[in-house]
């Protein structure tokens, strides 16, 4: 992923020898199966890995250390960076979380990364096409999600945040050099969805089949705690 790329040209120019270990078909970590091609463009990470090698980087994809990649062979290396990533994904604690029609963005970004690189072919279950999404989450991944669920067909896209709506411009309490605080939308926004604020999911409702039929939401208030944070 980004991380090792990075830690791995560093220490190609600092005189060492690397080898770059990769479990996925390519390298690129969530650059690759992460962020969708109308974001960033695969070939642009294919240009830096071209360059990379012709460096003297080694890449050995489609190689899992501990399973197809054996961990004895480890210790031909004088030094070894672990860069894993982050793909272990995180389920909402809440009734339901595991009903059919529940996605992880983890799952639903990464197939569809595969899909249009012709690496994999998409599933009834992680297509878009057709259905009423919800994405929940109003940060970069859901905009992916977003964008993605339109590419796909979808009969409607619904994006819930449990923040409440951000000014277009900088309060008062969020003055230079502070990060801007501000309504962010992205070209996925853009293209047809309906956004929610201020709304938490307290469970999925399934019908008598196991299907996802329904989602109970509430509505937020944030208010200032004693510290000046909001609290719920």
């Amino acid at each position: 992923g980004p991380a090792g790329l990075a830690a791995a040209q560093q220490l190609n120019r600092a005189g060492h020898w690397v080898t770059v270990l990769e479990r996925d078909k390519k390298a690129g970590g969530l650059l690759r199966y992460g962020i969708p091609d109308f974001k960033l463009e695969k070939h642009i990470i294919d240009r830096r890995l071209k360059i990379m090698e012709e460096e003297g980087i080694k890449f050995e994809t489609s190689a899992e250390v501990g399973k197809n990649y054996d961990v004895e062979k480890l210790k031909s290396f004088d030094a070894v960076v672990l860069c894993g990533g982050a793909t272990e994904r995180r389920n909402l604690p809440i009734p339901g979380a595991d009903t059919k029609g529940v996605v992880q963005a983890m799952d639903f970004l990464k197939r569809n990364n595969e899909v249009v690189d012709g690496l994999a072919e998409m599933t009834e279950e992680l297509s878009a096409k057709g259905k009423d999404v919800i994405v929940i989450g109003g940060g970069d991944t859901g905009s992916d999600c977003v964008g993605t669920s339109n590419r796909h067909g979808a009969k409607s896209v619904t994006n819930f945040e449990i923040m409440p709506m951000p000014p277009e411009h900088r309060s008062k309490e969020n003055p230079w050099p502070y990060w801007p605080f501000t309504l962010k939308s992205t070209s996925s926004h853009a293209e047809g969805q309906h956004r929610n604020w201020s709304i938490s999911t307290k469970e999925f409702i399934q019908d008598k089949e196991g299907n996802l039929q329904a989602l109970k939401t509430v509505n937020i208030e944030w208010v200032k705690g004693e510290n000046g944070r909001p609290q719920l």
